[in-house]
């Protein structure tokens, strides 16, 4: 986690993947001296803001509006925008702006106005984000969908390099807030280059065919402790997942008394995830929820395998 600790009056709280970083640069763009966190959870942005004394504007992208993170947000000016669905729609405790089905950064850019610049950097937002979107298929016909996807390659890769680099994340946001694309960013591009000489994907696909194991319909694999798939996890897992024919894709990653569960939907026509993940840790868990296609989870350990048999049974393998 990324705090620019200073004293500014404007903050921004956002994910470290690609759309978080595409979220942080069209922010920057309008409010280039704004205060940055990158968090990985809605609890981490709760704790974030609890110790947030100066900000007199806060701005939550892309992470969902749990209790825990409403609370921080009573008693000051703050607006959650999310692409998540959301089930909290006349909380007053923040403002809430959702849209579904386009990245959160394209949320964002929407909410504050403007943007044209950034729509090459929104596209490969919803690309990485499982989106099929009108301005992808635009921005494919404009640049070709073969560099479209090389950029989007580019940066995914990029942060992956060190997922705990946040001051990487804040430089390569400044210089993205230029509309720059990521390959015309040196410090990108640098750190592309890292993973794709120590081969650290093809590496990834290979430690997931050996240890993935076929739950009906689902693709599961199990980490413990310091398991790396070199930062790479559930996209390596979906690719092998999908290579295989699979509808679905789990990776549990056990930490101490519970499991960390990110699920992957592989068609279109399949259970919904997110609405899966929440019915579920009502009752099982401790919280979850998500898209139709990727959600998460976090359950007691015990109850990893019945989540996995009610996924099963609920897609019919």
């Amino acid at each position: 986690m990324f705090i620019n600790k200073d004293a500014r009056e404007t903050h921004l709280i956002t994910r470290g993947n690609v759309d978080g970083l595409v979220s942080a640069a069209i922010f920057l763009s309008r409010y280039p001296l704004c205060r940055v966190s990158f968090v990985t959870s809605p609890s981490a942005a709760s704790a974030v803001l609890s110790k947030d004394r100066h900000s007199r504007e806060v701005y939550v992208v892309d992470l969902s509006p749990d209790e825990r993170l409403l609370e921080a947000c009573e008693g000051r000016e703050a607006t959650i925008i999310d692409h998540h669905p959301c089930r909290r729609p006349d909380d007053r405790r923040a403002g809430l702006v959702v849209e579904e089905d386009r990245s959160a950064a394209s949320v964002l850019c929407s909410f504050m106005g403007g943007g044209e610049e950034f729509r090459h950097l929104l596209a490969i937002a919803d690309s990485v984000e499982y989106m099929s979107t009108p301005l992808m298929e635009d921005m494919d016909t404009e640049h070709g969908a073969r560099r479209m996807a090389r950029e989007a390659k580019v940066l995914d890769f990029s942060w992956r390099a060190n997922i705990k680099d946040d001051v990487f994340r804040y430089r390569a946001a400044l210089k993205l807030s230029q509309a720059l694309w990521p390959s015309e960013v040196p410090l990108i591009w640098r750190r592309f280059l890292t993973v794709q000489n120590e081969r650290r994907w093809p590496r990834a696909l290979g430690m997931v065919r050996d240890r993935m194991r076929v739950y009906g319909e689902i693709g599961v694999l199990e980490l413990n402790g310091r398991d790396s798939l070199l930062g790479f996890g559930t996209r390596a897992l979906v690719h092998v997942a999908g290579k295989k024919g699979l509808s679905y894709a789990a990776l549990m990653h056990r930490r101490d008394d519970h499991t960390s569960v990110s699920l992957r939907g592989l068609r279109e026509d399949g259970v919904d995830l997110g609405a899966f993940a929440e019915r579920f840790t009502l009752c099982n868990g401790v919280s979850g929820g998500g898209h139709p296609r990727s959600a998460g989870a976090r359950v007691p350990l015990d109850r990893e395998r019945r989540l996995l048999m009610e996924l099963r049974e609920l897609s019919g393998a």
